[in-house]
């Protein structure tokens, strides 16, 4: 779907909506469907040009959407090698990769978009844009690549640091090639690859830029390399701490946050669910004048009404998300395994999706084998979370990494107390943030991550006493009413835009 007229807001989105459920994507969806006057286009990033199932119906303000595949099929070069100059091509990626250069990014932006000829002295060969080949597969590439990887990271093995090189600069490449639908305002929902494309898009169409951070995308990106297990040291530094070889890890590493700082640079503004997320990008050359705070916001009055069954047969515990690692779903039947032993009839619903990555939520079901929790522990794949809600005594979160949790936000509209790992802005919205006035109390109990024994001793310890479990239930309602209204949210959003499109 694509639009023969200019849209208000290009919302650029990498790995989510509207193939994910859940998390960013509910989010996005409930942005989009809160600015009515608003028109939208989508460009959502994918890691490869396979076809998706559509997870979500777009709203009816969204009059252009289409994908941008990072890795597309590879095809045959064209004939003649394309007249660029691998030594210069390979000068501004080393800039960029060494220290996030935005000027260096400039020079990709134009070599990628600028018309060239090609070597073939027989043939009268019109100029024409490069395409993702030449500049990725070519012998200008091959010049490239061997400038990078000799500089960047000379200790390194050739043919890690090769791939490496494929897959970083490959989607770089897409990025600065793939056709930009028109907008006023190009709107990335992290850095990344979603936010350089945000910038190259308002370069290109003399535009705003906007980059809008959930969680810090250069720290995920760390989390996930530090786990990653296709990714062999080669070049062993023992404990040293000033050595100053370099691995193809550093390499990943640091394409992220060069990507990052040329986001932060040409971004107009610069907004976070928390104010702790703005340390980190500062960090990263983000602007004080330019940065600002806009926590979620959910939508109170769906949750009124709702009545919680009398007489229930056994407490329950409910911890809704994907059965994904970085929810650490094993964390939460561990917990449940500490509970039980005080609370033996206790149940424990892990809500949500089991599809995204089947090898862990294996591993997940033969951890509640091994424990002994079949008749404890159940997964419920998605429900409906008005018709969940009621039945839970206790939200419980074990995420190792989070931004804002949107379930928490719910839990506290619908007056449940929770326990959650101390990450993102957990303990803001369960204990208030640092000078909230009136002080309005916790709404539940906070705890380290990865750390069964500590989340499950919190959860026994609300699900012991009545009163203290329902005063934190009506603190986190009254914190979530007071800050974290869906108006509150939407109207900050809907002021940037307009003050940005003026």
């Amino acid at each position: 779907m694509t639009a023969a007229r200019r849209a208000d807001v290009c919302i650029v989105v990498e790995g989510c909506y509207p193939f994910v459920l859940g998390g960013v994507s509910s989010w996005l969806d409930w942005l989009i469907r809160t600015q009515p006057k608003m028109t939208f286009a989508i460009v959502a990033i994918t890691a490869d040009d396979q076809p998706r199932e559509t997870k979500y119906s777009l709203p009816d303000n969204v009059i252009d959407f289409r994908t941008l595949p990072l890795m597309p099929r590879p095809r045959r070069l064209r004939m003649g090698r394309p007249k660029i100059e691998g030594a210069a091509y390979g000068d501004a990626l080393t800039q960029l990769w060494s220290s996030g250069d935005p000027n260096a990014f400039d020079t990709l932006c134009d070599l990628a978009l600028t018309p060239v000829g090609r070597e073939l002295p027989a043939s009268p060969w019109h100029a024409s844009q490069p395409d993702h080949a030449d500049l990725v597969s070519s012998a200008v590439a091959w010049d490239a690549i061997k400038n990078c990887t000799r500089r960047l990271a000379p200790e390194a093995s050739f043919s890690d640091a090769f791939w490496a090189w494929r897959t970083l600069v490959g989607g770089l490449i897409s990025v600065l090639t793939a056709p930009v639908p028109e907008a006023r305002i190009y709107h990335a929902i992290s850095t990344g690859y979603a936010g350089l494309y945000a910038a190259r898009a308002a370069r290109q169409m003399n535009a705003q830029t906007v980059i809008t951070e959930h969680g810090i995308y250069t720290n995920e990106r760390r989390i996930d390399l530090v786990v990653a297990d296709w990714l062999e040291d080669r070049v062993h530094k023992g404990f040293a701490l000033e050595d100053t070889r370099r691995e193809v890890r550093d390499l990943w590493k640091d394409m992220f946050d060069a990507f990052a700082r040329v986001a932060y640079a040409r971004a107009d503004r610069i907004t976070t669910l928390y104010s702790a997320n703005q340390s980190f990008q500062r960090a990263l050359g983000a602007k004080e004048d330019r940065m600002a705070v806009i926590p979620n916001g959910i939508m109170l009055e769906k949750f009124a009404g709702l009545e919680r069954p009398s007489n229930k047969p056994r407490p329950v515990v409910g911890l809704i998300g994907r059965v994904v690692p970085i929810k650490d779903i094993e964390a939460c039947i561990r917990t449940a395994a500490v509970i039980r032993d005080t609370v033996p009839d206790v149940e424990v619903l892990i809500i949500g999706p089991t599809d995204e990555d089947p090898i862990y939520f294996a591993s997940c079901q033969r951890r509640v084998l091994e424990l002994g929790l079949e008749n404890t522990v159940r997964f419920t794949g998605k429900l409906n979370i008005f018709e969940i809600l009621p039945s839970l005594d206790v939200m419980l979160l074990t995420s190792i990494s989070e931004a804002q949790p949107l379930v928490l936000l719910e839990a506290g509209a619908a007056g449940i107390p929770c326990v959650a790992t101390d990450v993102g802005s957990c303990r803001e919205i369960l204990e208030g943030a640092t000078g909230e006035t009136p002080s309005l109390g916790r709404g539940g109990l906070i705890a380290p991550p990865m750390d069964p024994a500590a989340l499950g001793a919190a959860v026994i310890r609300l699900l012991s006493d009545e009163k203290l479990r329902t005063t934190c239930g009506a603190n986190l309602r009254a914190r979530v009413e007071q800050r974290y209204s869906s108006e509150i949210s939407s109207g900050a959003y809907a002021a940037m835009y307009r003050e940005l499109a003026a």
